[in-house]
């Protein structure tokens, strides 16, 4: 995987030091609640009262603390997404200049752990409207430019979406042209080969 997964930004790049400064004994502890409970986007991986608890015990202000559980549920959700191998996941923190001692527990805890978390976000949708039938049709539109008598043909696509919960179908219009038509193509063929490594 040679594209980086986790960019630097500013926020990113304080949990990491963070995270650097953790004591390894809880940071393996924390790692193991938050991929444990990764599936569950209902309930949070602690609650208030163990957060407030774990501000002492980890030596940080509460909205550390908020931080770093964030970025570790973060960093779990995407080596599940892209179905990373312990080291690669490693590597990819590595590269946003996690210490090599926390990256390598994050990959134990992937290794021991990311299997049955995947499987149980296999079961659970992360979001809340499902795609339910697409129509489509072609369409052809004279160019822009008026001395052309060219015709640009374009697909118009219409995804039928809606919740599990309800039986309301909520329609979503697109227009693409042949360039974008192709970018979606190669995006859904990349999703596709990421879900066939998961299964």
């Amino acid at each position: 995987m040679g594209e980086r997964i986790f960019t630097e930004t500013p926020r990113f790049s304080k949990s990491v030091q963070l995270i650097n400064g953790l004591e390894i004994g809880r940071f393996q502890k924390l790692l193991v609640r938050i991929i444990q409970n990764l599936h569950n986007k209902h309930q949070a991986s602690f609650s208030e009262d163990e957060k407030t608890k774990l501000v002492p015990a980890l030596e940080l202000i509460m909205s550390e603390l908020s931080l770093v559980l964030e970025t570790l549920t973060f960093i779990f959700q995407q080596a599940a997404y892209h179905a990373m191998k312990p080291t690669v996941l490693i590597s990819q923190l590595e590269a946003v200049k996690m210490v090599t001692e926390k990256c390598e527990v994050i990959s134990e805890v992937w290794t021991t752990y990311g299997r049955a978390a995947v499987e149980k976000l296999k079961k659970h949708s992360f979001a809340p409207k499902q795609l339910q039938s697409v129509d489509w049709h072609l369409n052809l539109q004279l160019a822009q430019d008026t001395k052309s008598n060219m015709k640009e043909p374009n697909a118009i696509f219409q995804l039928n979406v809606g919740s599990s919960d309800d039986q309301q179908i909520n329609p979503i219009l697109l227009e693409l042209n042949h360039s974008q038509l192709f970018n979606l193509y190669s995006k859904l063929e990349t999703i596709q080969s990421q879900l066939d490594s998961l299964s």
